[in-house]
């Protein structure tokens, strides 16, 4: 009998990022990619025109809010529908330009071509093999200039600490219910998440997991990468990383 052929990762499945994407990326979501843009970049310290890439992009929230701020973006992500659906977003604003393409986190590199380059929303930590996350940071670190500036933006191991609940569930927009399941794993290292959708008396599910990490862990893996300095904070308002953080906010300068 021939053998069946291993199942894609759940980064690699089309179906995840499609039955997900409402729950992702929502109008209020998009809503808040401009603010989300100024907060990053008032954070870097950077000024004028800046070569931005956007990595992963998904749907273009982010890209576009740089674009309409007048920054050179490159958008990369490894879901081709997200790219597409990127592209159209850009196109229904002619005026504005970006260079948007399918492309591998891990792997995808134009060496020291950017000022900044943006990691955003618990974009980071998709790999069960940890050398892959190091592969991203490395990566990361190749593509930014001497002196450019590395923004990640996730949920952390000390927040979710404070704020875990194994099951919740809500309404969508639409009035489709998610259902949420999480269970750590690896001594706190790692967090696989089930999401059930219940639409029109279907439900369908679909599983993912992300490594977690500490502000400590995170900060010694980007020295690791090459990373010369790194601040952190509980925001994009720049609070401080404390036990009211909101969110795990880097800032690495390469």
């Amino acid at each position: 009998m021939p053998e069946t052929p291993a199942a894609a990762p759940w980064h690699q499945d089309p179906r995840f990022w499609q039955l997900s994407r409402d729950t992702m990326f929502t109008a209020s979501a998009f809503d808040a990619a401009p603010s989300e843009v100024a907060a990053a970049l008032a954070l870097t310290g950077l000024q004028g025109k800046l070569d931005v890439l956007d990595l992963p992009c998904g749907p273009g929230r982010h890209s576009l809010a740089l674009a309409r701020a007048g920054h050179r973006v490159v958008g990369v992500d490894l879901t081709p529908a997200y790219v597409d659906e990127a592209r159209q977003r850009f196109a229904r604003e002619p005026r504005l330009q970006a260079e948007l393409l399918v492309g591998d986190m891990r792997s995808w590199c134009r060496d020291g071509a950017f000022d900044l380059l943006l990691n955003l929303y618990t974009s980071f930590g998709f790999f069960p093999d940890l050398d892959e996350d190091r592969a991203c940071l490395r990566t990361f670190h190749r593509n930014l200039r001497p002196g450019g500036t590395l923004v990640m933006d996730l949920m952390s191991k000390e927040i979710l600490a404070r704020t875990f609940r194994a099951r919740d569930w809500h309404r969508m927009d639409d009035g489709t219910v998610l259902m949420v399941e999480r269970r750590l794993s690896q001594s706190w290292a790692w967090n696989e998440v089930t999401w059930s959708y219940l639409r029109d008396g279907v439900l369908e599910s679909v599983d993912f997991g992300h490594r977690l990490y500490s502000a400590a862990e995170l900060q010694r893996e980007l020295r690791d990468a090459g990373f010369q300095g790194c601040d952190v904070y509980g925001g994009f308002d720049g609070r401080p990383y404390d036990q009211d953080a909101a969110r795990l906010v880097v800032v690495a300068r390469a």
